[in-house]
């Protein structure tokens, strides 16, 4: 005895497949009715029968708003019912969203990240002097200070100055008299902490000290 059975391979591809294929055969069987007044009826069914399926979607801004342009998606934009929203259009839908730019410029100096390279573009484009002056000596604290932590290197004010000057494609010229940059101390106490722990544990003769 032969069964006709329908694959899932030989059905038409589901619109929205978080519904599943019964859903889609439902709302498929909704667009057929000739009965406007039916179709109306059984489209708010519709609604009630995805909330079922998906209770959390209650939890969502204007959910049922959301659940009517699905229920559209899932016909194919054929269900022709008098909705409480208005109808979605394909275009709406299918519009893909705006691609985000992003700098296609590669960073000069990769350890100091873009976000320094965009503040230098800044620090350029700055009037006011007293402001500028502040800021450029911001960023060349930030370059120095990272140096000491990430890459363990002093950087000195030639190099700064040399970096500087690339990174903002020679608009700024400075001088080591321009630049006062300020060194965090965290680093440095730190190691004289360990430095005066380690002298506590030994006597003057090198030898550890003994427990009282």
């Amino acid at each position: 005895m032969e069964h006709n059975m329908a694959y899932n391979t030989q059905s038409e591809p589901l619109l929205i497949s978080e519904y599943g294929r019964s859903v889609q055969s439902m709302v498929d069987h909704i667009c057929s009715i000739p009965d406007r007044l039916k179709r109306n009826e059984l489209a708010e069914t519709m609604i009630q029968v995805m909330i079922n399926l998906n209770p959390s979607v209650k939890e969502l801004d204007n959910y049922k708003q959301k659940l009517w342009d699905h229920l559209y998606i899932i016909s194919d934009f054929k269900l022709d019912v008098d909705s409480p929203y208005p109808k979605p259009s394909r275009e709406e839908v299918e519009q893909k969203p705006s691609k985000i730019p992003y700098k296609d410029e590669l960073i000069k100096f990769r350890f100091y990240g873009r976000n320094l390279q965009t503040m230098v573009e800044e620090a350029v484009k700055m009037e006011d002097p007293e402001i500028k002056k502040a800021f450029i000596n911001y960023i060349a604290s930030f370059m120095v200070n990272s140096s000491r932590n990430w890459n363990d290197e002093n950087l000195d004010k030639a190099t700064v100055i040399q970096h500087l000057r690339t990174l903002s494609k020679g608009a700024l010229n400075l001088t080591e008299e321009d630049l006062s940059i300020h060194i965090e101390a965290n680093r440095s106490r730190n190691k004289n902490n360990k430095s005066k722990n380690k002298s506590k544990k030994y006597s003057r003769g090198g030898k550890p000290r003994k427990k009282r």
